[in-house]
């Protein structure tokens, strides 16, 4: 912002058209929704409201921390990270660089074990692999009352925002945080799951710093990487699920679009599962694979 501009000058109207032009120039993704987001935190209001007071002025206070944010934004640091909270399955969570960012590719994995869950019988228990934020555990937790949920993840630091994330969506009772590698985190002696979920590391290493700069300068890599052909999670995943499965439950896994295929294959040739296949999302591309231990 223009330091010459008096900061009694910068109406919220005006500051949106400055930062969206900025933004532009700077190869920002979404400039406008971008600057509306982060103008909307500092005044800590919501989009909406920055249109009845689009000619107001902020106070000197709330355009410094704006300016703050924007220079952020213009480093191509996430606005989720820069606010620390972003929206899945229509619940406001926390978020930090030590998780992914919940993205809405992700709610097909939610939607197919909720179908799942609503399905089965009685006291249905999930467990949700790889939780970072808690979403998908969070998501699947909330829309069915009878779950059991159990979720884990290597990162302790992931794990302290997952667990702020259930107390915040009042869900802190019904979901067990384990910290550990995949299944690792689990006791010897807990009873099987009727659906587990995994949202895995699944990027080829190789190919993490050609992502979008937001994705590879930003979050974290060990959510990331997915070893040289980033099926190195998937394959374990696959391999142990059938040790922790009720008879008949169901595996759902998020992966790359173009590892639909290979993951499927990796069912069908373990020989444990009953008819490995593809789930699409609403824009049918290929988004997660399911598969049922044969009973």
């Amino acid at each position: 912002m223009a330091t010459s501009i008096e900061a009694t000058s910068w109406t919220v109207g005006k500051l949106l058209t400055w930062t969206n032009d900025y933004f532009c120039k700077n190869q920002i993704d979404e400039p406008r929704l971008s600057a509306e987001l982060l103008l909307a935190h500092a005044l800590g209001a919501n989009r909406i409201a920055l249109y009845t007071r689009y000619d107001q002025t902020p106070t000197p206070a709330e355009i410094e921390q704006f300016r703050s944010m924007v220079k952020r934004r213009k480093d191509h640091e996430p606005v989720a990270y820069i606010t620390g909270k972003a929206w899945f399955f229509s619940m406001e969570l926390f978020v930090s660089p030590d998780v992914l960012i919940p993205r809405p590719d992700t709610e097909t994995l939610v939607e197919q074990a909720i179908t799942a869950v609503r399905a089965g019988g009685p006291n249905p228990r999930v467990l949700d692999l790889c939780t970072g934020s808690g979403c998908a555990a969070l998501a699947i937790t909330k829309s069915c009352p009878q779950v059991h949920t159990a979720a884990t993840d290597i990162s302790t630091a992931a794990l302290a925002i997952a667990g702020k994330n259930a107390h915040s969506t009042g869900l802190a009772d019904r979901i067990a945080f384990m910290q550990g590698d995949l299944f690792d985190a689990l006791g010897s002696d807990i009873p099987p799951f009727h659906v587990i979920t995994a949202n895995p590391p699944y990027i080829p290493t190789a190919e993490i710093e050609s992502l979008a700069p937001e994705i590879a300068k930003h979050e974290p890599r060990l959510a990331l990487d997915g070893g040289m052909d980033g099926l190195q999670f998937i394959e374990r995943i696959v391999a142990d699920a059938p040790n922790f499965l009720a008879p008949a439950g169901l595996l759902l896994i998020e992966t790359a679009y173009n590892q639909t295929e290979s993951c499927v294959r990796l069912m069908a040739e373990d020989g444990r599962y009953d008819q490995p296949r593809t789930i699409h999302d609403a824009a049918r591309n290929p988004r997660c694979v399911a598969a049922r231990l044969k009973a």
